[in-house]
């Protein structure tokens, strides 16, 4: 079985004074019944070591909030993948923190948050079906532009990109949650493909 490490957001419990790594147990059952194994990434490790030592597969930079130690783990995160080359999938956060390590900057955007909305997909290599569905949302920002290195996968009915993906590195973004209803029947032999093709 594949490894795959997700990076975490971090929540701050006041009423304790305690900082949390926090990961939605949605993304352990997709990955399972996909046949991977789910290692969460602490925000506060060596992420060289960490990766090396436990031999992961594969990264997914998931959705949440920014945090210092988070943006430093994930950038450790993307550099690590980028130099050997690791397969690296960012979901909504993960999409525009990739995007923007890349040279975009976030944008704010309205009624996107809580609401399903229609994105076409283009051409590709994926085995992502070249045609329109629904998808959830639950940002408030986009990417001004997408990054040189990357091509569009899926852009959205106002013409905000949605998906997006590296140019001739394994990395691929989505600005939705797969996690999340509502399910799309191609996403599990994607995410197989994607991360198997190592």
């Amino acid at each position: 079985m594949l490894k795959i490490g997700v990076t975490q957001r971090v929540d701050y419990i006041e009423s304790i004074d305690e900082t949390r790594d926090v990961l939605d147990q949605r993304w352990t059952k997709l990955l399972k019944k996909n046949k991977f194994i789910t290692i969460p990434i602490p925000n506060t490790c060596n992420i060289v070591d960490f990766i090396d030592e436990l031999e992961l597969d594969g990264i997914l930079i998931s959705g949440g909030n920014d945090h210092s130690t988070r943006t430093i783990c994930e950038t450790a995160c993307i550099e690590y993948c980028v130099k050997h080359p690791l397969p690296l999938f960012g979901i909504c956060h993960g999409m525009q923190f990739i995007g923007q390590y890349f040279g975009s900057k976030l944008v704010h955007i309205d009624n996107h948050v809580g609401f399903c909305h229609k994105v076409t997909v283009k051409n590709n290599d994926f085995g992502i079906p070249q045609e329109s569905f629904n998808v959830n949302s639950f940002h408030n920002f986009t990417l001004d532009k997408v990054p040189n290195a990357f091509s569009v996968l899926a852009n959205d009915s106002d013409g905000y990109c949605e998906a997006m993906y590296h140019k001739h590195l394994p990395i691929v973004t989505f600005m939705w949650h797969p996690e999340r209803p509502p399910f799309l029947d191609w996403f599990d032999s994607f995410i197989k493909n994607f991360y198997e093709k190592r």
